[in-house]
């Protein structure tokens, strides 16, 4: 079937996700203004009050911001070295004709991380990542982007033992007197990790399909087409691997196996992220603790005293990390990569700040969405939000309930990202309110986590902004690609909690 050309049909500007987030501000601004001439209940936010939120937000989300930075430094070094290439193009190769089986097993990985312990913020390091490798197997940035978010949201979205969303809604609950059976909470997380993943899988595999066997029918636009070239394309990859060749006095062979530097760094790289991910898994809250490895002398006690190998690197162990302790793992993984690579120290120090450079943008975008979440919650207006719609569940049917408790535990997430954060404003009111009415508080819990999961898919707040921008898709790009698959997913999951609250 014939395609429009590439220029006529994709030529189009769109706001920046700057652009976007400030509106978002503002709005939120103007409407508390409103709002407090209704209620003195809500404060209206002033224009310094408006002005301010942004740089506050920069400033509450410094460690991941800088964490970002530290990152790009990391991964300039990486590609520098030309092991990404180098890795990307042997897999690519190995996996020839069978590309496709790439985007279920990562969006499986995804979905388990996601599910046992909300795996969402760490995902976006991994949007370049793929990006690379899947535009190699011939797809584009948005089949990277999408296995990525809806990996990890589907996940999210159908948590099991999360303890910063289902854990914290249970224990709010727990303070408030209702009893939570957190079986059935795991069952029903089960059943809507499945049929979310396989929503998920199907459409993501659809348009893999299509972009594949035609280049034209992706839906990113000419720009968009064009950064993605220039950052993941074969001409970008062949010049960083022709830049590490000039450097080293070597020709370039693009099908030259890879060198034992190359070997090395990719594995200490891929170390460096399975680390990260073991670190900021909450093991310790699933009884588990397997990183004592080490010691050291008490000299008041004049004894030994076991610590875990981690916290002779940033102070904690293994499962009690955040984005300050994979900031101190990464920065010392850019040193060893590249003393393993034998750079000179202006070399490595050059490349590194390059690196970090290009991060700046991704970093500033990560503190503005946090901007919207403090002014509502300055202004009161989120608590004002949850007082009003929960009275409109009073007297409500279980097949009317469910679904009405679902939109407003959505409507809440798309402004207040944190999930233990909703969970501990919203849960005791509407779980009290629940039971009142004799249905599941366990029904309740789910209704929140799989709302939260599905905003976290799509709100401009929510932590994958900064993975769009590092893979080139825009937000309206996205919105415009994901609406269905995420609609599809949102009324599933409606359907699977509305039984449930009707049967439990």
């Amino acid at each position: 079937m014939a395609t429009k050309p590439n220029a006529e049909k994709k030529e189009r500007k769109s706001l920046s996700s700057y652009s976007i987030l400030f509106i978002i501000i503002f709005a939120v601004g103007i409407i508390t203004v409103i709002a407090s001439l209704f209620t003195s209940d809500i404060t209206g936010a002033s224009l310094p009050d408006i002005l301010d939120s942004s740089v506050e937000g920069l400033i509450d989300a410094a460690e991941i911001s800088f964490f970002l930075l530290i990152l790009g430094g990391c991964l300039g070094i990486v590609t520098k070295i030309g092991a990404l290439n180098a890795g990307i193009t042997a897999l690519v190769r190995n996996m020839k004709g069978h590309e496709l089986l790439l985007i279920p097993i990562i969006m499986a990985v995804f979905a388990i991380l996601g599910s046992s312990y909300g795996f969402c913020e760490e995902t976006v390091p991994f949007y370049a990542l793929l990006s690379m490798t899947m535009v190699a197997a011939g797809f584009d940035t948005m089949v990277a982007s999408a296995t990525v978010l809806l990996g990890a949201g589907v996940g999210c979205l159908g948590a099991t033992v999360n303890p910063f969303a289902n854990g914290v809604a249970i224990d709010m609950l727990n303070q408030s007197g209702v009893a939570v059976n957190t079986g059935t909470t795991i069952i029903l997380g089960l059943v809507l990790l499945a049929a979310s993943y396989a929503i998920a899988v199907f459409f993501i595999m659809r348009y893999a399909r299509k972009v594949k066997a035609d280049k034209g029918s992706t839906i990113l636009s000419l720009q968009e087409q064009k950064a993605m070239d220039q950052t993941f394309g074969p001409e970008a990859q062949a010049g960083a691997a022709a830049g590490k060749a000039a450097a080293d006095g070597e020709a370039l062979d693009p099908n030259a196996p890879m060198t034992r530097v190359q070997k090395i760094t990719l594995a200490l790289f891929g170390l460096a992220f399975l680390v990260m991910i073991v670190g900021f898994i909450p093991w310790q809250s699933f009884g588990v603790d397997l990183f004592a490895l080490g010691g050291v002398f008490d000299a008041e006690t004049e004894s030994w005293v076991v610590l875990p190998w981690s916290a002779w690197i940033t102070g904690l162990p293994l499962g009690e990390w955040y984005f300050k302790d994979a900031s101190v793992w990464f920065l010392l993984m850019s040193v060893i990569i590249g003393v393993v690579a034998r750079m000179s120290e202006s070399d490595l120090v050059g490349t590194w700040i390059d690196g970090a450079a290009d991060m700046v943008g991704v970093a500033l975008v990560v503190g503005l969405a946090r901007a919207i979440a403090i002014l509502m919650a300055s202004t009161h207006l989120d608590v004002v939000i949850l007082d009003n719609a929960s009275n409109l569940l009073q007297g409500s049917p279980a097949f009317i309930f469910a679904p009405v408790a679902y939109l407003i535990f959505l409507g809440l997430s798309f402004i207040i990202t944190s999930s233990s954060a909703l969970a501990t404003i919203s849960m005791p009111l509407m779980g009290s309110l629940a039971t009142s009415l004799s249905f599941s508080p366990d029904v309740v819990v789910m209704l929140f986590v799989a709302a939260n999961g599905l905003a976290n898919l799509f709100s401009p707040t929510a932590a994958f902004l900064p993975g769009l921008m590092m893979a080139k898709v825009e937000y309206p790009t996205w919105l415009k690609w994901a609406a269905v698959p995420i609609v599809a997913i949102g009324v599933a999951s409606v359907a699977i909690l509305t039984v449930a609250m009707m049967i439990l």
